[in-house]
């Protein structure tokens, strides 16, 4: 039955794909697929797998309902390429519909919310083994992360003004017993080699002591600048998570690094992040790392090869690659240091 499904999805999206392409030219199918084979090590033992890093399939398209408005919509859904899971519309990616103009943009729907948004081109090994979600967002013993994708949101996006561009969510909860609606906002430059993103982030009511009605809250500050005609990249992140009122789990600071350069069709990656001690405790903060090399086969094709790894404090519980990768290392004893060595492939349509 579920091999029925698969098919009957796939005929769906192919005889989408080709009635659209027909009928008007701003309609896209698009997609990433997102592939490797891992060597990991959990802290007692090591297994190997092949592993779907946030593969995805996704439609998205305008119409022009004139006077400068048009309407806008995207359906994204991540695809589990290594068989883990149901191939399609198994967990929603950045899915909306909503209007455009001079005014901006407004969407509702499931989407990166803005504090996530603020630092992630800053992430030089995305949708890999070696993506800073691991530590970015996150904090040892908390099960509540900032950088993330929020459903029943309501996003705002402003014109970009010579670089300069601000954006806002409202993240309803939809519960009648508590109210934990969340905000998110940030301002980002973009401009040349120069490249800042702030943001900050309240979570109502998440509780994450166990003490009932406080709020969390979360400060990025993230920067990047180009040089040697952009072919050397360099990225920065002061990221800062507090629970209102007490000490807990989730008051700690973290610093993230990256450097990238370009030889030809080879691009030289590494990253650092430091998370520090939260509240409760010390031997609590985790030091992470990755290294690697991406060669580019065009435009489109990229192999890579990255090490990396999770060095836990006695008290720290901190995991190694990204929610949306099946070969994710998940933590929960505390002093464990992860490793995984990765080769993968990626392709963009």
């Amino acid at each position: 039955m579920k091999l029925h499904t698969h098919s009957t999805w796939m005929f769906i999206a192919l005889a989408v794909a080709t009635t659209t392409a027909q009928a008007e030219d701003n309609y896209t199918l698009y997609g990433k697929a997102r592939m490797s084979v891992n060597s990991s090590d959990n802290g007692s033992t090591r297994a190997n797998d092949v592993a779907s890093n946030s593969s995805r399939l996704g439609f998205k398209g305008t119409e022009d309902l004139g006077n400068g408005l048009r309407a806008i919509f995207q359906m994204e859904t991540l695809v589990t390429m290594d068989g883990s899971d149901t191939l399609l519309f198994g967990t929603p990616r950045n899915s909306y519909i909503g209007l455009a103009g001079g005014f901006g943009t407004l969407m509702l729907g499931n989407h990166d919310n803005p504090y996530k948004i603020a630092t992630s081109k800053l992430d030089n090994w995305s949708d890999s083994m070696g993506d800073f979600n691991a530590m970015i967002g996150n904090v040892s013993g908390a099960t509540t992360p900032f950088n993330e994708r929020e459903p029943n949101s309501i996003n705002y996006w402003s014109q970009k003004m010579n670089g300069l561009q601000f954006k806002a969510a409202y993240r309803l909860d939809e519960t009648d017993s508590v109210n934990r609606d969340r905000y998110s906002a940030n301002a980002t430059y973009d401009n040349g080699p120069f490249y800042v993103g702030v943001a900050y982030e309240k979570h109502r009511e998440d509780n994450v002591s166990g003490a009932s009605g406080n709020d969390t809250d979360g400060l990025t500050i993230g920067a990047a600048y180009a040089f040697n005609e952009e072919k050397t990249k360099l990225g920065l992140i002061y990221e800062s998570l507090s629970e209102d009122n007490i000490n807990s789990v989730l008051d700690r600071d973290l610093w993230y690094l990256a450097l990238a350069h370009k030889i030809g069709n080879n691009t030289f990656k590494v990253a650092y992040a430091n998370a520090g001690d939260n509240d409760t405790g010390n031997n609590t903060g985790a030091d992470w790392y990755v290294l690697g090399l991406d060669h580019a086969l065009s435009k489109r094709t990229s192999l890579y090869a990255l090490y990396a790894a999770t060095e836990n404090d006695a008290g720290a519980k901190y995991g190694l690659g990204t929610g949306g990768s099946s070969g994710n290392v998940k933590n929960s004893t505390a002093g464990l240091d992860l490793s995984t060595f990765s080769v993968g492939i990626n392709h963009d349509f």
